[in-house]
């Protein structure tokens, strides 16, 4: 059995709570650990427990679009962080985590932090009162990491502004003796580069699409993806003709081939056939169920 043109009408039928609990549950994000990621994942580790010195050492989590980054930094910090205790004497969070703000500009830098830790203020609050308080909870938190998310963000601000607010995070990680991790796509790497002394002070990890020279580790990572699916039968997926289209149609990245195969896993789970086999990982079945391959998307849209 494989997938129809009639598919749209088939995903609005009728079925059991319990399929229903288990398209959510299989939906729901979580990370899937694979050696690279795993790799990065330890060196975050050991630099939180690098001893505090005034020139901490700092990373920089280096992918391409939906290949993972945001996950595997959310992990991190599930387990770097102790779980929410309204009951503890006293709350700690190890590792920081925020979005970076959509320009270049310090202050909204500190503003971003103190909302992430629900003291905020006033946006107009200047920034050196931003930054003395922000100093005081971190401390108080005993946060010894702050995590930049998408720090791409910065790049549509100026060159003197983008090279202000690097000039303010150095200065963030001297000043709190605290390392930072920043995560963005390669052209992140531009960014950090029109300061030399900056560049030099984030280590690149680099976070690869999946490619025919790692064949073998990416057949595991789909196995381990294919335990998340919630399906009641096996799937046939770790035949080479299979693993290739995955590649193909997900053209490599983490985050495309799992949702192409969580999309196939719905299908599977809605028709009752409960099984993805390679023949249904076809250009004309993705397609009517919805599939647009990445590179396709902008001239889709078109």
């Amino acid at each position: 059995m494989v997938p129809t043109r009639d598919f749209a009408a088939e995903i609005l039928n009728t079925v059991s709570e319990k399929d229903l609990a288990r398209l959510h549950e299989m939906k729901s994000a979580s990370w899937i650990g694979y050696p690279r990621a795993i790799s990065i994942r330890n060196e975050m580790q050991e630099l939180l427990a690098h001893p505090r010195t005034h020139r901490m050492p700092n990373l920089a989590l280096i992918a391409e679009t939906n290949n993972g980054k945001t996950m595997l930094l959310k992990n991190f910090c599930k387990h770097s962080n102790p779980p929410d205790d309204p009951n503890a004497e006293k709350t700690i969070l190890p590792v920081l985590m925020v979005q970076t703000p959509p320009s270049a500009d310090e202050g909204r830098l500190y503003y971003a932090i103190l909302d992430r830790l629900c003291a905020a203020g006033s946006a107009r609050e200047p920034e050196d009162s931003k930054l003395r308080r922000l100093s005081i909870i971190l401390q108080h938190l005993e946060t010894k990491m702050l995590v930049l998310d998408d720090f791409l963000n910065i790049s549509s601000s100026t060159p003197s502004r983008r090279r202000k607010f690097l000039n303010a995070l150095r200065n963030l990680s001297i000043s709190l003796e605290m390392p930072i991790v920043i995560s963005g796509t390669p052209e992140t790497l531009n960014i950090l580069s029109v300061d030399p002394s900056i560049a030099n002070r984030f280590k690149p990890l680099f976070l690869p699409k999946w490619s025919e020279d790692r064949f073998e580790e990416f057949a595991r990572f789909v196995v381990s993806v294919e335990k998340t699916l919630m399906l009641k039968k096996p799937c046939q997926l770790r035949e080479e003709n299979a693993l290739r289209k995955l590649l193909i149609f997900g053209e490599g990245m983490i985050g495309e081939v799992v949702a192409i195969m969580r999309l196939l896993a719905e299908w599977a789970i809605r028709s009752g056939t409960e099984s993805i086999s390679g023949e249904v990982i076809t250009r004309d079945n993705l397609k009517a169920l919805g599939w647009v391959m990445p590179s396709d998307r902008s001239r889709h849209y078109e």
